[in-house]
Order: structure tokens, then C-alpha cells, then sequence
């Protein structure tokens, strides 16, 4: 199947001018491993003095192949797009995943990058796999059609943490188990949250601890429910915070919710937008038997949070 019109008016809308050098992927989270095929991706284009950049696939291809499937995202878009261009990206396209999109060869749209976006150099990751069915040698593929085009291919090896590869996948698994330190060892930084602060049921008031709750996007990647040290950015200001992440099981055991006590702070700070650093996990979630014996554990909570922040 050819390649889409309305694919083709992407590419060339998000086109850079000079020649380029491209890798193409999801790239969720843009863990270390995407740094690292990321800076790889710059320095071959530098030698050959092409534009870098990358083809990002939103959404996720799951969302077509896998309906069924929901995933959850460890970065926004917006965010993403940001995180690859501090990792050695001049320009990123994002490339609107749709069924029509799915049908399109690996071949294909190869030949729509060469000939929209002048690829002539593609650098692809260990497990590089695009197009139809993305097939297993996609890279040997890309090898052939380089020839009869003019464009090199560049593999990079797998990286490695702690016998693991890294991958969105190990990251996500790290966060389900609020292995915090895990998750930023394999991002090369902490792992974030961020929202507007909107109002709750301002029960942390009414018992000497008020919270400011965020509301984030329903497909994003939460850490295990339960309590975090976090470091906190709102209106310019970083504090830390102690985090709930979780249904208040004492109260109504409801929707999950995140909901931060802001260490040494006072003020009104309903509306703005604030981001979170989650840093270290300091304990689960738990139900308590009433307001006191939850009080006294928020106190242990925000001892424990100060510790790991100092």
C-alpha cells in the first residue's frame, strides 16, 4: 500500500531543509537507551553534515494493532518531542499512527522519508522494526533499499543496566513496583508527573495536612499506589513534597488520585500548573482505622520524606 496523502503532508510539512539523518520509533519515555541511539543518531549526521532528527510514531501502534490494549504512556508528546531534542535531535515529526498507516511497507516508507525528508543516513536501534507486520529484518531490509537509493544504514548495539536492556518496558515494570531508584537509573533522571492543581475533597485540611491534587492525562503510567518523596515545581518555586498516589482506601477507596503535601509551604496555588519529580518510594498504601491513626502515619510520612530529600 502506498503511503497515505495525508502522511506524505506530514513529512513534508515537518520537512528540515538540508539533507537529513533520521531514526524512527515511539521512543516512549526516552530512557537512557533512546539517549544513547539519540547522540549516536547526531554524531554519524555530524560527519556527514545532515540534519538529525527523528520520525515519532502517536499513537502508540498498539492503539490500532491491539485495540483491545490501553496503553500507558511514561511521557506526553509534548514532552517527548522536548526530551529527544535535548538528546541530540535537531527536528522531530510526529507521524499520525492510523490503520492506513499500518498497511504501509516497511520499503515504502522508507522510500517517503528519502524522498520528503531527503534521508541519507537511517540509524536504527537493536530491535528496529517499522512497517507492515514490522518485520524481524527490518534493518537487512533497509540495507538493500539503501543501496538502490543512496542511503546508508547505521545499527547501534543495545545498551545494558544491571543484565537488563533498556527499554520502555523495564521502565514501566520498575514503576509498577514503585522501584523508584530503578526508574531513574534507567531514565537518567527522575521520573515526572504534571498537571493543574484542582480542588479535592480537602480532607488533608480538615487534619492539619493540606494536599494539592493534580489531574493527569488518564493514559499516562502511574508508579504502585502508596507514598513518595517527590520535589515539586510551581510557579518557578521547587519544594519538596510528600505524594500520595492512590484511591484513599480510609476515606472512599475511589478513583486513584494524586495529591501532594507541599513541605514548608503556604498559599493558593489552585489552577497553576504544577510538576512533579517523583524520587523515592516510602511506603505503600495502606488503609488506616480513622482520622487519628492516619494523622499520625501522614507525620511518619513527612519525617521519612525529608530524609530522603535531605
Amino acid at each position: 500500500m502506498p503511503i497515505p496523502s495525508f502522511t506524505r503532508t506530514q513529512l513534508v510539512a515537518g520537512a528540515p531543509g538540508p539533507a537529513t539523518a533520521l531514526t524512527i520509533g515511539v521512543l516512549d519515555g526516552v530512557h537512557l537507551g533512546h539517549q544513547h541511539l539519540l547522540q549516536r543518531l547526531r554524531e554519524e549526521a555530524r560527519k556527514r553534515a545532515l540534519s538529525p532528527g527523528v520520525v515519532t510514531l502517536h499513537p502508540h501502534p498498539v492503539t490500532v494493532l491491539r485495540p483491545e490494549l490501553a496503553p500507558s504512556y511514561l511521557t506526553s508528546l509534548e514532552d517527548r518531542m522536548e526530551l529527544m531534542r535535548a538528546s541530540g535531535a535537531d527536528w522531530v515529526i510526529p507521524l499520525t499512527f492510523t490503520s492506513e498507516v499500518s498497511e504501509v511497507s516497511t520499503e515504502d516508507l522508507a522510500r517517503a522519508f528519502y524522498d520528503h525528508l531527503r534521508m541519507r543516513l537511517m540509524v536504527l536501534g537493536p530491535d528496529a522494526a517499522f512497517g507492515r507486520g514490522a518485520p524481524r529484518d527490518t534493518v537487512a531490509r533497509m540495507r538493500v533499499l539503501g543501496r538502490e537509493l543512496g542511503f546508508e544504514v547505521v545499527q547501534i548495539e543495545p545498551m545494558m543496566h544491571d543484565h537488563e536492556r533498556y527499554s520502555s518496558t523495564a521502565v514501566r515494570r520498575a514503576l509498577a513496583d514503585g522501584a523508584m531508584e530503578r526508574v531513574t537509573a534507567l531514565l537518567g533522571r527522575h521520573y515526572r508527573l504534571g498537571g493543574p492543581v484542582v480542588k479535592g475533597f480537602e480532607r488533608g485540611q480538615s487534619i492539619g495536612y493540606p494536599t494539592a491534587n493534580i489531574s493527569v492525562a488518564a493514559d499516562r503510567a502511574l508508579p504502585a499506589l502508596g507514598v513518595y518523596a517527590t520535589r515539586a515545581s510551581v510557579r518557578e518555586c521547587r519544594l519538596n513534597g510528600a505524594t500520595n498516589i492512590g484511591r484513599r482506601p480510609t476515606f472512599d477507596a475511589g478513583h486513584v488520585s494524586i495529591e501532594t503535601y507541599l513541605l514548608d509551604f503556604e498559599g493558593d496555588i489552585y489552577g497553576e500548573r504544577m510538576e512533579l519529580e517523583i524520587v523515592h518510594h516510602v511506603r505503600p498504601e495502606q488503609s488506616f482505622g480513622g482520622v487519628r491513626e492516619l494523622s499520625e502515619q501522614i507525620a511518619k510520612d513527612i519525617a521519612a520524606v525529608r530524609e530522603a530529600l535531605s
